[in-house]
């Protein structure tokens, strides 16, 4: 007989914020590129880098959906299409309540390679730099993609999150950077 002497878990927190800077008052740097542990060269995207505080933040937390959990274990089993991991952020102007079946959006209007990724630990952080004109909608939604199949057209790839954010940028006053926090522990 064996005894279970201890409950282990896997835990993960989420959360996600928006900053809105002055239109034209953020540049990207050249692509970051690190050696992996087997030798080759990995693009880690590029840094965003302000010349100025934000002028609004947002920030909350979100729902990992089922299809979500499903692309981490599928991941994690290196099922064929599932090697390219989170890839794409989306915002939308829907507003209908998230739910744990999401597949998409409600009303995605932009979305965008992510431009910088990186990891600390047990921490993954994902940034999205929107232009003003990228992003000229009263933003209601917002979620992140993975998949091979996740391109730069609506609604493509595996929904990770989703999740609600009121900013009204429709003015396109704000480029708006998008960051994802995602702590495993």
């Amino acid at each position: 007989m064996i005894e279970l002497i201890e409950k282990q878990q896997f835990h993960l927190t989420y959360n996600w914020r928006v900053d809105a800077y002055p239109k034209g008052t953020v540049r990207l740097s050249e692509p970051i590129n690190e050696r992996a542990p087997d030798g080759s060269w990995v693009n880690r995207g590029r840094m965003i880098i302000p010349s100025t505080p934000p002028a609004e933040t947002r920030e909350g937390k979100n729902l990992i959906v089922n299809t979500g959990h499903y692309l981490v274990g599928d991941i994690m089993m290196d099922e064929v299409g599932y090697d390219t991991g989170l890839t794409y952020h989306a915002m939308g102007t829907g507003t209908t309540a998230v739910a744990a079946a999401d597949l998409t959006l409600t009303t995605e209007t932009s979305r965008r390679i992510m431009t910088a990724k990186s990891r600390l630990l047990g921490v993954v952080t994902y940034s999205t730099f929107f232009t003003a004109a990228e992003s000229t909608y009263a933003i209601k939604e917002a979620g992140v993609f993975g998949h091979s199949t996740a391109s730069a057209a609506a609604d493509s790839g595996s929904l990770f999150s989703h999740y609600l954010v009121t900013f009204d940028n429709s003015a396109g006053i704000y480029d708006l950077t998008f960051t994802y926090k995602l702590t495993i522990s």
